[in-house]
């Protein structure tokens, strides 16, 4: 007789509530019980070759502002993949939504947010989702796709500490937001964007990255909606491989 296997434990801190999910678009499902279950709402879904989840926000600030808590998401996100890989290589972002593994794409996260919000009015809610490459198990030949990899073949320590850590992440970011300053999430942030910065500056001004060279020379990165729309690390699946 078979045995069904429960889930694994997800240790979330108090301000969470966990939603399983057998959908593998976790932003639309979250976005669909926001506004039922409200603020830290996280919906969970691990398949083969996904691990998603999302977390549902509840701003105070109008959405031109709030939209920020993006960047705040994904640093939670890389602190979280930080915490629970080998140490030897790092965890990256390309602005604003790819996550980086040794040079290759792990995944990203993406945001949605209550319809008809408009920039310099509240949302009633916003939900940052994260979906990464679990693992790419039905690859006849993995290595046709170096610019990919997985959580499995970096061996990531299980999916429940990963979530468990990127909700506790979260919760400390949006401390430091609120008593320190915006700049204080973005330093984070920045310290991981890819490729490293050897020489110069960059900074994060509103929803907008700036690079700046001493010699003078700059680059203006999209800004934040703009970028977001795009989302071309992804398709109608998830990641792209």
């Amino acid at each position: 007789m078979s045995q069904t296997i429960a889930p694994a434990r997800v240790d979330l801190p108090p301000a969470f509530a966990l939603h399983r999910s057998d959908a593998r678009d976790v932003l639309a499902e979250a976005a669909r019980l926001a506004p039922d279950h409200g603020a830290g709402l996280l919906v969970m879904h691990e398949s083969p070759g996904l691990l998603a989840f999302a977390v549902v926000l509840e701003p105070e600030q109008p959405l031109a502002e709030a939209r920020r808590a993006f960047l705040l998401g994904m640093t939670a996100l890389a602190d979280a993949l930080g915490a629970h890989c080998p140490p030897e290589r790092p965890v990256r972002l390309e602005w604003p939504d790819r996550v980086i593994y040794d040079a290759a794409r792990l995944g990203g996260g993406r945001l949605a947010v209550a319809p008809g919000c408009a920039e310099d009015q509240v949302p009633d809610w916003m939900v940052f989702g994260a979906e990464l490459i679990a693992d790419r198990d039905h690859l006849a030949e993995p290595g046709r796709h170096p610019d990919s990899t997985s959580l499995k073949e970096e061996a990531f320590d299980p999916a429940e500490l990963i979530v468990s850590t990127f909700a506790s992440y979260m919760m400390l970011y949006f401390d430091r937001w609120k008593h320190d300053g915006f700049d204080a999430v973005t330093n984070r942030y920045l310290m991981r964007v890819d490729p490293p910065l050897l020489r110069g500056v960059r900074r994060i001004e509103g929803d907008r990255l700036f690079e700046m060279t001493p010699s003078g020379g700059g680059r203006r990165f999209a800004a934040l909606a703009e970028a977001l729309a795009a989302q071309d690390w992804r398709d109608e699946t998830g990641p792209r491989l």
